[in-house]
């Protein structure tokens, strides 16, 4: 990797979980926003959240760097003072907060952010009691996912109670993200020669999961879906599995819902897609950014496997994928998508010859030689998807789906989350989820295709499944519903069954 100081900016590649984030900037300039609101609930001392956002600037290149358009290159940019804008809306009605909270949501969070030009950071603070605060803070999906979120979350925290008690803001030692990415790519180069070899044969015979007309409805791209409560025998019957069968949590979901999308789409040869937290290496537990790695979870033979057998399957499926979850994301997928692709087009084969000539023009850049033909054979199974949704129907599009654990269900609750300090005045933060003023649709169709499942430990509803989605009816999300509350009911009352009998 090529590192180097251009125009007083740090010059380095993206790292494996940004990669996918660039590429879908690059087709659709769409940067899938966090939005995260936070209030503060008593006596908030405004300039001390200012110092605190400005020290996540200087600590967290991420939020700093400025991304080519037309290269896998990111530049980290001197740090700049934020001013954090306010806005008091104390002596509204509430109506008339609620209309202009909906007002400054499309202002600060709806648009995207161009990544050329930072700070990969929009905040706002808005005055809405007395003793009442909401701090809008938005970072769009390149700079942070999965644990990133959590780590934000903590760090704020801790920094305001610092803050607060006189303490020094800015911490030392922190993981730089040029040395991340230095040791990603030493991974990702001991994988390149086998790792195509590796998916083609792991892919082999998997089949694209399509929904039925009736479950579809594509017309409303808004962003919609349902939440799956989890009771304590649910939970304990899921923890008896993982020990029992040495799984993870997360094994044991992608086998569940596996056996559920297979009974509702009728495909017994299906690929899931999870993700791995690339943070084994020294110190990233703490480093903010995308540092996500999608991967393809090929199942097999589900009408006729039971579960000790699917587990098995699962098991040793995901510690394989593993092992190659250091390539770059473009290589399963690529090779998921020429399945597609039943003409393949003349401009998919310039593109593919000139794949080699582009990754020796762009080496810094840290892409694989065939990186440039993985993105078109991407982009030409996505034309192929659409054509054919065009001639015969919605059920023509091949969906993607993800399960994923969220941090909030496997980590304790966050200590921060009660008032700061209880020897001078309080202040409560609470991340909201559940806010007092409508948001707008989302629009966004990056994800129209996608059905993803999110693990959680939600804030009011306890643990649970949230299925998040833009493509599917509300009888679907009834379905899957229930057809998952039925495996596991099933399996409860089996297991009740061998218990009462001794076995």
């Amino acid at each position: 990797m090529k590192i180097r100081i251009d125009n007083n900016r740090q010059k380095i590649p993206l790292t494996n979980g940004q990669m996918s984030f660039w590429y879908i900037y690059q087709l659709t300039k769409e940067t899938a926003n966090h939005f995260l609101p936070y209030e503060f609930d008593g006596p908030l001392q405004t300039e001390h959240l200012e110092k605190v956002l400005n020290t996540l600037l200087q600590d967290n290149e991420i939020l700093r760097v400025s991304v080519s358009d037309w290269c896998a290159i990111q530049y980290v940019c001197p740090y700049e003072y934020f001013h954090l804008p306010y806005v008091d809306l104390s002596r509204f009605s509430d109506s008339a907060i609620a209309t202009a909270m909906g007002e400054l949501f499309l202002k600060y969070c709806a648009p995207n952010f161009d990544l050329m030009r930072p700070p990969l950071l929009r905040a706002c603070l808005v005055k809405l009691a007395p003793q009442k605060h909401l701090l809008m803070l938005i970072t769009p999906h390149f700079v942070m996912d999965g644990a990133a979120l959590h780590q934000l979350d903590i760090e704020l925290r801790t920094l305001y109670k610092k803050a607060l008690q006189g303490k020094p803001l800015r911490t030392t030692g922190k993981l730089s993200l040029a040395s991340y990415i230095s040791q990603e790519q030493v991974k990702k180069n001991t994988q390149s020669e086998s790792a195509e070899q590796f998916w083609l044969k792991q892919l082999e015979g998997i089949e694209h999961t399509y929904f039925d007309q009736s479950l579809l409805d594509i017309s409303n791209c808004c962003r919609r879906g349902v939440f799956i409560p989890l009771s304590q025998p649910q939970l304990n019957l899921i923890g008896r599995w993982c020990s029992e069968y040495q799984l993870t949590q997360q094994m044991v979901f992608l086998a569940l819902f596996a056996k559920v999308i297979s009974k509702v789409t009728g495909n017994t040869s299906l690929c899931l897609t999870t993700v791995q937290e690339n943070r084994d290496i020294d110190g990233a537990r703490e480093l903010f950014g995308a540092l996500l790695t999608s991967l393809p979870i090929p199942i097999r033979n589900l009408d006729t496997q039971p579960f000790d057998e699917l587990f098995a399957q699962v098991k040793k499926t995901t510690l394989a994928v593993y092992e190659y979850r250091h390539v770059s994301w473009s290589t399963p997928l690529s090779i998921l998508g020429e399945n597609k692709i039943q003409n393949r087009p003349w401009w998919l084969e310039v593109l593919t010859a000139f794949s080699g000539t582009y990754h020796f023009m762009s080496q810094e850049s840290g892409l694989s030689p065939l990186a440039l033909k993985d993105f078109a054979t991407i982009a030409a199974a996505d034309i192929e998807d659409n054509k054919n949704v065009k001639l015969l129907g919605p059920q023509c599009r091949a969906m993607t789906i993800n399960v994923n654990m969220l941090p909030s269900f496997y980590e304790p609750k966050n200590q921060f989350n009660e008032a700061l300090d209880l020897d001078q005045e309080t202040c409560q933060i609470t991340l909201q989820r559940q806010l007092d003023f409508p948001l707008p649709p989302d629009e966004s169709e990056w994800e129209k295709d996608v059905l993803n499942f999110y693990i959680e430990n939600h804030a009011v509803k306890g643990p649970g499944i949230r299925v998040s989605h833009q493509c599917l009816t509300s009888d679907a999300e009834q379905l899957l519903k229930e057809e998952f509350e039925g495996v596991l009911e099933v399996e409860l009352s089996d297991g009740d069954h061998k218990f009462a009998s001794g076995i």
